[in-house]
């Protein structure tokens, strides 16, 4: 097997060479100092699962070893790492501790797939040598949960962690709030800090309880829950430790549903809306001319940015149907200030470009005419993830007949080529407007995290290597090869998977393709009562 056949993303540039592999052996050490060994941990504790081997960290290395160590390499920016195999073992080098985390995820891949495994196998643990020298196209190589329509706990939201990581991606966007339910604690601030007395609590109270109902879906409803804002932080910390970061987001001024249905004051006729668990979109709004609309996005928005470790508080503005134009670009106008006084980087989906950002502000681009995007990113200073529906959006069904997964953007049944084949750099966008790429997984349809994978595998490694991988580096069928590869390594990690027919697979899935007339069956993850 060629040394890049394990390999997704592909790197910058690999070298097989001509000379003997690297075998780890029973007495082999992994060498780190400083900040390396954090990441130095993390490969010892995947090894030592897998092996059997002890693996102890030390100081100094020896013929046999591994060895990671931060040091300045190649101008690849912050995330750029230099991987050197040889049959006198592994050395590992880069500027920063995200560099080492992605040389790590490479290394792994280059092992027998049995590493992924949950016990030590009688495997002879060879690594081809190989010169590798790789830096990522985009900084940002993103992941959207919707835990609004269907809760995923902390564990669960680990899991999907755990998973996207070995691809180098490296963000989160948690989906926290939407017309079905709202899922982060928000404290009371007290009389002085509350003036209109707003029922912060209910939120979670009222909205925590609140999910999605489709009759098509195994089971039907979605999971209820939120986030303490404890369980938020713990969610950041090991995301962090996974070289991840976390982007929340409070979805205004539509999808706002769960928030009239808790705090009345925020209707013009101070009466609660009712719950709602149905799908559709677009028909909740906030209103301009209420100044409790004012006050309680600035105590959302700045509650939420003290807990958010990282740079960027996104505030949605997709899908306003029933808001008017005038009363949208006043009240956007607004938030975009209230959130960029929290010392955040504003992000929006691109319906906010229509107001005046604020400096750092980040349009996330999904669907529509680009020309207010790229206007913003031109003369504005703002930069783009890309997220075009018929390109990133997970949710979308392999097959017309799945009940897991929907069917409303034009041109699918999708699979892992449309995620493959296209170019960020569209649509008067370049690659210096370009933060990077984020694949988003509406969860109307999805009830657990078997159901989630499905969806999100192949085509989030699509993605990760359309954001990662130069252009000029990257080819569909050389891609394909290396999917068929990746089956073994997922079937041993236990991710569900979904075995598009065109690709030559290592192993099989836990889960069948599902064929019609097999909605409530097992495969389709169904969760007993």
């Amino acid at each position: 097997m060629n040394t890049t056949d394990t390999l997704i993303p592909r790197p910058s540039h690999v070298e097989p060479l001509d000379a003997p592999a690297f075998t780890l052996n029973s007495t082999a050490r992994i060498g780190a100092t400083g900040p390396a060994v954090p990441v130095a941990g993390q490969l010892a504790s995947l090894l030592r699962r897998s092996t059997g081997f002890a693996l102890p960290i030390v100081e100094d290395t020896r013929p046999g070893d591994i060895s990671l160590e931060v040091v300045e390499t190649l101008d690849g920016g912050p995330e750029a790492y230099v991987l050197s195999v040889t049959e006198e073992g592994a050395k590992l080098a880069a500027a920063t501790a995200a560099g080492l985390f992605n040389g790590v995820q490479t290394l792994r891949q280059l092992f027998p797939a049995a590493v992924e495994g949950a016990a030590p196998t009688d495997t002879t643990w060879v690594v081809p040598a190989v010169e590798i020298a790789d830096a990522p196209r985009f900084a940002y190589r993103g992941l959207m949960l919707d835990v609004a329509r269907s809760f995923f706990t902390v564990e669960e939201v680990k899991e999907q962690i755990d998973v996207m990581t070995q691809f180098k991606l490296n963000a989160l966007h948690l989906h926290l709030t939407d017309d079905q339910a709202w899922r982060i604690e928000i404290h009371d601030p007290g009389s002085a800090g509350n003036p209109s007395g707003l029922p912060y609590a209910k939120l979670t109270g009222v909205g925590g309880q609140g999910a999605v109902e489709v009759s098509t879906a195994v089971p039907p409803r979605g999971n209820s829950g939120f986030y303490t804002q404890q369980d938020f932080r713990d969610i950041q910390a090991y995301a962090a430790s996974k070289n991840v970061l976390v982007v929340p987001e409070i979805d205004l001024p539509g999808h706002v549903n769960a928030a009239l249905a808790a705090i009345p004051q925020l209707n013009p006729d101070s009466q609660v809306k009712p719950m709602s668990t149905t799908a559709e979109v677009g028909w909740s709004t906030l209103t301009a001319d209420l100044p409790a609309t004012y006050e309680f996005v600035r105590e959302v928005l700045n509650q939420l940015a003290a807990i958010t470790d990282g740079p960027y508080l996104h505030i949605g503005g997709d899908e306003a149907h029933v808001t008017g134009h005038d009363d949208y670009v006043a009240m956007v106008q607004q938030f975009v200030q209230i959130g960029a006084e929290t010392g955040k980087a504003v992000v929006g989906w691109n319906e906010f470009a229509a107001v005046d950002l604020p400096e750092g502000a980040v349009i996330q681009y999904w669907h529509g005419a680009f020309e207010p995007t790229v206007q913003q990113a031109e003369k504005g200073g703002s930069q783009v993830i890309m997220s075009p529906a018929a390109n990133t959006y997970l949710d979308q069904k392999y097959d017309p007949a799945s009940p897991i997964g929907l069917s409303w953007v034009e041109g699918g049944p999708f699979t892992w080529s449309e995620y493959y084949n296209w170019d960020p750099a569209q649509g008067g966008l370049n690659d210096q407007h370009i933060l990077g790429v984020e694949g988003p997984l509406w969860t109307e349809t999805v009830r657990n995290n078997q159901q989630a994978q499905w969806l999100l595998y192949p085509r989030a490694a699509s993605l990760a290597e359309v954001a990662w991988s130069g252009q000029e580096v990257r080819n569909a069928g050389d891609f394909r090869r290396r999917l068929g590869a990746l089956g073994e390594r997922l079937a041993q990690q236990g991710v569900v998977f979904q075995e598009a027919p065109d690709v030559e697979w290592s192993a099989a899935s836990m889960w069948p393709f599902p064929e019609a007339g097999t909605s409530s069956t097992p495969e389709y993850g169904t969760i007993e009562a």
